[in-house]
């Protein structure tokens, strides 16, 4: 179980990486969020948020996560999203 600000950290990690569909690196990610490299890989490990584990920063992360965010992604219902 992850205390509070441990939940909160992972948030901002969550959004960043949402924000490019986790086409992004841990390194970027730690920059963005100004966490520590090590403290992002193991945040995102016990989310399921699957990262290269062989201690490469530069090797992008991805999710696979199922649901919500997999639904929402999906060309069906992108019809949603604003219009620019």
């Amino acid at each position: 179980m992850l205390t509070p600000r441990e939940e909160a950290r992972a948030f901002r990690i969550w959004a960043v990486g949402q924000s490019v569909k986790w086409d992004c690196t841990l390194q970027e990610i730690a920059e963005e969020t100004g966490l520590n490299v090590a403290i992002v890989r193991r945040l995102c490990r016990v989310k399921g948020w699957e990262t290269n584990m062989s201690g490469d920063d530069s090797i992008s992360v991805f999710s696979k996560r199922s649901g919500v965010d997999r639904l929402m992604a999906s060309p069906k219902h992108r019809q949603y999203e604003a219009k620019t």
